[in-house]
């Protein structure tokens, strides 16, 4: 299977497996490549979950959807603010919060969707899996993987502009909180956090304060490409995280 596994964000319902694989491979590559370190294509795996939120417009599903659009824009307006909605997709336009709006109004209409989308990183994940690196909402995707099998083999999870700090995401993690402090995430042995200057996704930034065990935090600087998947891949940060896990 794959020693490494990629776990995508939002607003990939577009893509496919391959064509992340083939687009994110090259930016790990280059990673791993200040540290000396190469890897084969077929050691890498994409956990895809985006097909899940795109829309079918023949489906009885879509009539649900528009029906709860409405409600589910207004929430955001109200509990967010413009200014949070603006961080969170990293501009102002009516484009990006059209698109926000359809994520969760999918969050919040499919009852089954938390379960569908860890069998798509259970499906990924092998013997041989000993890195697991996700981006933005893959990384509430495989922290709540990891926490659900403790018996995986996997040992050091990367964490590239990740949520999970967020007072909207950290409560409603699995398994909860306790006393303000997440749980340690399942079998890993080394969790490295990254997050770029100016990312405000990953408004906070430093999870070891938030989470049990010795998470390492890093900074990096992303350019005016804060949130994206590629220069945090390519950053020499996330290549050490990367290769110390296939050196070990």
């Amino acid at each position: 299977m794959a020693s490494i596994v990629l776990v995508h964000g939002a607003f990939n319902e577009l893509w496919g497996p391959n064509e992340l694989h083939a687009r994110w491979l090259p930016s790990l590559r280059d990673g791993l490549w200040h540290h000396g370190v190469e890897v084969a294509a077929e050691d890498v795996a994409v956990c895809f979950y985006g097909d899940l939120f795109r829309r079918d417009p023949e489906s009885d599903a879509d009539a649900r959807f528009e029906q709860a659009r409405s409600g589910v824009a207004d929430m955001l307006h109200e509990l967010m603010g413009e200014d949070a909605l603006d961080a969170l997709a990293q501009a102002a336009n009516t484009a990006v919060f059209e698109r926000t709006v359809d994520l969760v109004t999918t969050m919040t209409t499919m009852a089954d969707l938390r379960e569908r989308i860890r069998a798509r990183i259970e499906a990924v994940v092998a013997d041989d899996t000993l890195v697991i690196v996700a981006h933005s909402l893959g990384t509430i995707v495989a922290y709540n993987a990891l926490s659900q099998h403790p018996e995986w083999p996997v040992r050091t999870l990367v964490t590239l502009g990740s949520p999970l700090g967020s007072p909207l995401v950290f409560d409603s993690l699995q398994p909860p909180p306790v006393d303000g402090r997440g749980a340690w995430p399942g079998s890993i042995r080394r969790w490295v956090n990254v997050a770029a200057v100016g990312d405000r996704a990953a408004a906070v930034a430093r999870l070891a304060d938030r989470f049990d065990g010795p998470v390492e935090d890093r900074l990096v600087d992303n350019g005016h490409r804060f949130h994206d998947p590629q220069p945090y891949l390519n950053n020499p940060a996330t290549g050490r995280a990367v290769a110390d896990a296939l050196r070990r």
